[in-house]
């Protein structure tokens, strides 16, 4: 979609505009690289209607562009239809476009937002004796600091698993965002560049706290061979207010090889991923009998319909045995 060109100046203004105001309002850096390459798209879409300045844009070139996207194929799947979260958000950086424009105060864009119903399956959920194995295969053999590693492998398991985070909201985190004397941890950037507080359960914060006074002490500094022998060198890329470090001392932003380990050691089936744990633990709260909205209030939702997923999940189940529903004291 980058390539798509377009030939009016007007909207190749506006992209760039929409484009500044989405780094200005403070949206997470994911979200100011893709929204407007979707705008983009629409943008063409729109030319080959000989539609060429927003002033034309009418509510039936909206639901064109919704139905077009329902029917294009999938440059990435070799001729596949789009999914439904993958229309869905197009069409939300189309709004977003059309918040942006009406606030500016120069255009009016007067149009009815469409989201298609998501179909897709329920995703996939670890339980809690999965969970549990790959909390004990943490701190296996590495050829460096195995340790270190394990403690950060633990503090991902707090964060994504224990805090329900997003990928973007862990990748994020700064070491003056965790209240370990409160048990908290601060979201700056949530989702729709919302801030929330999240609780920091005991044993997490235990792993957190192991993790930023020795683990993550390892990947700010490194023992270096060369003229200097074995003295601690500090890295030179090093990221001093990373949460979150990897092994060149930079914020660490991927964490697939690690889940790869903590998959072969920990002998599961399952794939999973950030967004996994996430899921994971959300069902996991819904079992022991936590309410809907606390959940939505816990994983920063703005409406329980995303929430609503994970009653499909844990539809027929039993809740877990032994537990009382968790008190994430969200007010604090």
């Amino acid at each position: 979609m980058k390539q798509l060109l377009i030939k009016s100046q007007h909207y190749i203004i506006l992209l760039q505009s929409f484009q500044d105001w989405l780094q200005t309002m403070g949206y997470a850096q994911g979200t100011v690289e893709t929204f407007p390459v979707h705008l983009r798209e629409f943008f063409h879409y729109l030319e080959q209607r000989h539609v060429f300045h927003i002033r034309q844009i009418k509510q039936r070139h909206y639901d064109g562009f919704v139905t077009y996207l329902q029917v294009r194929t999938n440059k990435r799947n070799k001729g596949g239809g789009l999914s439904t979260s993958t229309i869905n958000k197009t069409m939300q950086s189309v709004n977003t476009f059309a918040k942006y424009i009406n606030q500016n105060g120069r255009f009016t864009l007067n149009i009815t937002s469409r989201f298609l119903q998501n179909t897709q399956c329920v995703p996939n959920v670890l339980s809690e004796k999965e969970i549990r194995q790959i909390y004990e295969a943490t701190f296996t053999p590495h050829r460096e600091n195995a340790q270190a590693i394990g403690q950060r492998d633990r503090a991902i398991l707090a964060v994504f698993y224990g805090c329900g985070l997003r990928k973007s909201e862990g990748s994020a985190l700064n070491i003056t965002d965790i209240d370990l004397l409160k048990r908290r941890l601060f979201v700056r950037n949530g989702k729709g560049n919302k801030q929330r507080y999240v609780p920091i359960a005991p044993k997490a914060a235990e792993d957190i706290k192991l993790y930023l006074e020795y683990g993550r002490y390892w990947f700010l500094e490194a023992q270096l061979q060369g003229l200097q022998g074995n003295n601690l060198l500090k890295k030179t890329n090093a990221n001093a207010s990373a949460f979150f470090l990897n092994q060149r001392g930079q914020r660490m932003n991927a964490f697939y090889d690690r889940f790869k380990y903590l998959k072969k050691y920990s002998r599961i089936t399952t794939h999973f991923s950030t967004h996994t744990f996430r899921h994971s633990i959300a069902t996991h709260l819904l079992q022991r009998g936590m309410q809907l909205e606390e959940i939505a209030q816990f994983l920063g939702h703005a409406s329980l319909e995303s929430t609503q997923l994970y009653t499909h999940i844990v539809e027929g189940q039993q809740p877990v045995e032994g537990r009382q529903p968790t008190n994430l004291n969200l007010n604090q």
